[in-house]
């Protein structure tokens, strides 16, 4: 007599979650949220930022991907997007990289190279290390607890520094954050 309820409660149970699952996959990652704007400024909540760092604000092929889906990419293999010139990046920045995306998940790399007018035009110091193709400015598109400590604690990075909305500064000089 016990044998029978059990199956039917093992049975509902079953047909529960196989439902459930069904209803996770028929519903698309978005659904029930509201559309992110377009304007990269206002999709991260640019209102952190100051003026001069309004270059960071660029589009990655990331920012298309659900966050589910970013979720659900395998660690241990970088995934990065530059959208500033990388070829002068130096080799240990650039392997600081490699191991933040393999780690944290995919990265956009928006700042590397810029002229004495640009780092004037984007508040940049005077002897700033983006002069010399010495300094990195990212996003991580994942999950980022732990970051900070992982980056203090990398012997290739010199500077540091996380900005309010996320993005994060890397060079070659000195160690020290601001």
């Amino acid at each position: 007599m016990i044998i029978q309820p059990l199956r039917s409660v093992v049975f509902r149970a079953k047909f529960t979650v196989l439902f459930l699952m069904v209803l996770v996959l028929a519903i698309p990652a978005d659904a029930g949220t509201l559309p992110e704007p377009s304007n990269p400024q206002e999709r991260i909540g640019a209102h952190l930022f100051g003026d001069e760092h309004a270059h960071l604000l660029k589009d990655s092929v990331f920012d298309k991907i659900s966050p589910l889906v970013l979720a659900a990419m395998p660690r241990g293999k970088a995934y990065i997007d530059y959208k500033a010139p990388s070829k002068c990046v130096p080799e240990r920045l650039r392997n600081v990289l490699n191991r933040v995306s393999a780690k944290y998940g995919p990265i956009t790399v928006n700042s590397t190279v810029r002229s004495r007018s640009r780092n004037r035009s984007v508040g940049g110091r005077d002897q700033s290390y983006h002069l010399n193709c010495q300094a990195v400015d990212f996003r991580v598109h994942g999950g980022a607890s732990g970051l900070v400590n992982f980056l203090s604690s990398t012997k290739d990075v010199g500077g540091l520094k996380r900005y309010p909305a996320g993005y994060y500064h890397i060079d070659t000089g000195p160690r020290r954050s601001w």
